[in-house]
């Protein structure tokens, strides 16, 4: 029996996919990590959507804190200002 594929891109509306519908909402964007650039999770509004292996998935609030899979670098993510 074949292992189910979870490996599949955060579905939001940024990048080549936006800029090709001229949608110009800009209310989310990517959390990156400080020292090698790898992505955290995406803000959408005042929570982040983080994923992970295995199909987990989490909204969270802010301001969150976490450790790159990638590098280890602590990063932290602020609450929106307002």
């Amino acid at each position: 029996m074949q292992t189910p594929d979870f490996q599949r891109g955060y579905a939001h509306p940024t990048g080549q996919a936006r800029r090709a519908a001229g949608n110009p909402d800009h209310s989310h964007t990517e959390w990156r990590c400080t020292r090698c650039d790898k992505l955290l999770g995406i803000r959408r509004g005042g929570q982040l959507h983080l994923r992970f292996a295995r199909g987990h998935e989490y909204f969270v609030s802010l301001p969150a804190v976490a450790t790159c899979r990638g590098c280890g670098t602590l990063n932290k993510a602020p609450s929106p200002a307002l």
